[in-house]
């Protein structure tokens, strides 16, 4: 039985590393009294995968996994056992079986979406924030440096870029962006409100930015649907 699963990652959760993500859904899942299927081979991994990894720190509002159980079972019972046994802030929100030949996660999914809320550090007038994305998204090209343990390297963040939106409520700002997403990357909204702060000399507090990942997406001719309603029964 395959099952594709909506969850949150929400509060003290985002702070949990993808790699532990893993193992907190394993474990729960065997808490749980439910028996995963595994691969075959020398040494034999339970069967599950998730969508593109969250930073540490960034939450996720519906965020997308799939398991493999080795029997079939009510689905509602299935979500609601492993939900007793997972830790606050990752919480089912959906479920459904998959058909034998639904692609994974990692092969479908193409986009995400993202609200982000960061402090100005000095006053911005609303018509200068329209202004600055406004020319941000009119470059062709937005060179950014990353950071590694082999050094620097500059990448174009611009064509990744599909969406990006301001607007002032209070003393801060709050940015709705949506990128695309594939094997070769994607960009990080950090690095969008870096070079945005850069490029356009605007005066944003990064220090105090909040990233939430509101939807992973297939993106169709420009259109968004759920891995739900592309591949589930």
């Amino acid at each position: 039985m395959r099952l594709r699963i909506a969850y949150t990652k929400v509060e003290d959760a985002r702070y949990i590393a993808h790699l532990d993500l893993t193992r907190v859904f394993e474990r729960a899942i065997r808490r749980a009294g439910i028996n995963m299927s595994y691969t075959e081979g020398f040494n034999p991994r339970p069967k599950i995968s998730f969508g593109f990894a969250l930073a540490v720190g960034t939450e996720g509002e519906r965020e997308y996994v799939d398991i493999d159980i080795q029997r079939d079972m009510d689905l509602g019972e299935v979500l609601a056992r492993i939900q007793e046994q997972l830790p606050p802030g990752i919480r089912l929100l959906q479920g459904r079986v998959l058909t034998q030949g639904a692609k994974p996660l990692m092969a479908v999914l193409n986009a995400a979406s993202y609200k982000m809320r960061v402090l100005m550090a000095l006053p911005i007038l609303p018509e200068r924030l329209q202004e600055a994305v406004g020319a941000w998204l009119a470059r062709e090209h937005v060179n950014y440096s990353r950071y590694s343990k082999k050094g620097p390297t500059d990448k174009d963040i611009r064509p990744w870029v599909k969406r990006l939106e301001g607007e002032i409520h209070g003393d801060e700002i709050i940015f709705d962006l949506e990128v695309e997403m594939g094997n070769a990357g994607s960009v990080r909204p950090e690095e969008v409100l870096a070079s945005l702060r850069e490029l356009e000399n605007l005066p944003l507090d990064l220090e105090a930015l909040h990233v939430k990942r509101t939807g992973v997406h297939v993106s169709y001719q420009g259109e968004n649907s759920s891995p739900f309603e592309q591949l589930a029964e």
